[in-house]
């Protein structure tokens, strides 16, 4: 077994133990510095549905190249700095592919972490991970949860390299932030999240939270919003890392972005087009500023201010709002404001017209 492999040896020294054809055993590492490294179709199940798969208490742990099924969740890092998962397929646990809490720290790379039919993919918990170059498909809530301070890199490596993943058709959002979390967020192609009616079934999802979205992600097809922020703070679009900064957010069912109840906000180099509904909306005391976006061909307002929110277009390039099914810009209230409507290119029209009279200055 792979319980009596872990005690053998020198406990002071590294171990190395290869996994060869099916374990059916659910696993504990106490040690530090071991490999679990799996030969072509090595798999670990864990037989006993109350006890994770594979627990990692101790440092400096890679799990490299094993199918892991079974159990109550797949792999769970408790405390244990430096868990490394790569090369691996998660897949058809009790409730979460691979769990980062209580400090954890580590990194998921060039995994495939699906069919975990009651939570999530990834779910971290006052911990931080970066994950890159992975599949997250078809979970039973988000695809990457991330809640209570935890903090993300989610295509973008620890050298601030861009190293995407595709997150798609989990039942929840395909990126749940909560709660103090954080996260750095590139490259990524984001689609097809929220199969579940009675969840958020949005592509990104940031409640009291904070997202900087850099750039390269392509959020699309998802029955509510691409982005929808709840007393958040976020950027779409940052020039910093010297990556790629436009963002597109196409074909969502509610709208492209929406920013609620006091979120605060950046939005730039944005592509918000063709969605059902308003490009942006901002409502409830959400504030922000926004330059050189391209919001266009959205079936209701371009950009939308409601219940006394407020919007800074950056000139000179303010942006361009065309082709939108109502006003280009649309204040539905007399506390809400917007100024520097004038930078915005606003032909060819929008179908109510450009800015409604009810958008004056602050």
């Amino acid at each position: 077994t792979i319980a009596h492999a872990l005690g053998q040896g020198d406990e002071r020294k590294p171990l190395v133990v290869m996994v060869h054809g099916t374990c059916d055993e659910n696993v504990t590492i106490d040690r530090d510095d071991v490999t679990l490294q799996g030969d072509p179709g090595a798999t670990v199940n864990g037989p006993d549905a109350g006890s994770n798969t594979i627990t990692v208490f101790s440092s400096r742990v890679t799990i490299d190249g094993l199918t892991v099924s079974g159990g109550r969740n797949g792999i769970v890092g408790q405390g244990a700095r430096g868990m490394t998962v790569r090369n691996s397929t998660i897949q058809s646990t009790g409730r979460t592919g691979v769990v980062y809490f209580q400090g954890a720290s580590g990194r998921v790379d060039s995994c495939t972490i699906q069919n975990n039919t009651f939570r999530d993919g990834i779910a971290v918990e006052s911990s931080s991970v970066t994950v890159t170059n992975s599949l997250i498909t078809q979970n039973g809530r988000s695809g990457v949860n991330i809640v209570d301070g935890g903090s993300g890199r989610i295509g973008i490596d620890n050298n601030n390299l861009a190293a995407g993943n595709t997150i798609s058709n989990n039942a929840s959002s395909g990126i749940n932030l909560f709660t103090g979390a954080g996260a750095f967020i590139a490259g990524n192609t984001i689609s097809g999240n929220g199969t579940n009616p009675a969840l958020n079934r949005n592509g990104i999802q940031v409640t009291m939270a904070s997202a900087d979205i850099i750039g390269g992600n392509s959020i699309t097809g998802h029955p509510g919003f691409g982005v929808s922020t709840r007393s958040a703070n976020f950027a779409i679009g940052d020039t910093s890392f010297g990556l790629p900064s436009v963002n597109t957010m196409t074909g969502n069912g509610l709208g492209g972005v929406f920013g609620f109840l006091g979120s605060s906000f950046l939005i730039r180099d944005a592509t918000i087009s063709g969605n059902t509904g308003a490009g942006v909306i901002l409502s409830t005391k959400s504030v922000g500023q926004m330059f050189a976006n391209t919001i266009q061909n959205n079936t209701s307002d371009g950009i939308r201010l409601v219940l006394g929110s407020g919007l800074f277009l950056q000139p000179p390039a303010a942006g361009t709002v065309t082709g939108n099914g109502g006003f280009g810009v649309n204040c539905t209230d007399g506390e809400s404001s917007v100024v520097n409507t004038g930078f915005l290119v606003l032909v060819p029209a929008n179908t109510l017209g450009g800015v409604s009279p009810a958008c004056t200055g602050f």
